[in-house]
């Protein structure tokens, strides 16, 4: 019989080259092999990365999604400047003929203003003459008084 070192176990337990035909239905009541039992922890132990593959990976996947997103955008960009342009001049001409409307209704508020200064000119004008009026009457008014009393 062959037998290998295994690292797992001191130097006077050897493990057989050889291993065992394998039971196709083990009971589980059976009691487990040593051999069983390494095979079984070897299968459970894995591959170890490196963590600098795993943040190797991890940044150029990063890196792929960013580039792809600026691709995306950049051209996203292009066709939404090319669909809206027709758009965008419609909206300028659309701009110059509300801002000419708007022009015209601020000159004709700025002349209702004139006028209404002018109305309020001749309305003081007017408050001053029922001023004088109402001194004069004030005064006949004293005048008859006067006269009434005596």
């Amino acid at each position: 019989m062959i037998t290998t070192p295994d690292p797992n176990v001191t130097d006077h337990d050897a493990m057989q080259a050889a291993p065992p035909r394998p039971k196709p239905h083990r009971r589980r009541d059976d009691a487990l092999s040593r051999h069983d039992a390494l095979q079984l922890i070897r299968k459970q132990v894995g591959v170890i990365i490196p963590p600098w593959g795993v943040f190797s990976s991890v940044g150029s996947g990063i890196a792929l999604v960013i580039s792809v997103m600026s691709f995306q955008s950049s051209n996203m960009q292009d066709k939404v400047d090319k669909n809206t342009a027709p758009l965008q001049a419609q909206l300028i001409e659309m701009d110059k003929r509300l801002t000419g409307r708007l022009d015209a209704v601020d000159k004709r508020l700025d002349r209702f203003g004139a006028r209404l200064d002018a109305v309020e000119a001749r309305l003081g004008a007017l408050e001053v003459r029922v001023g004088a009026i109402d001194m004069r009457l004030q005064q006949v008014d004293a005048k008859l008084d006067r006269l009434l009393s005596k």
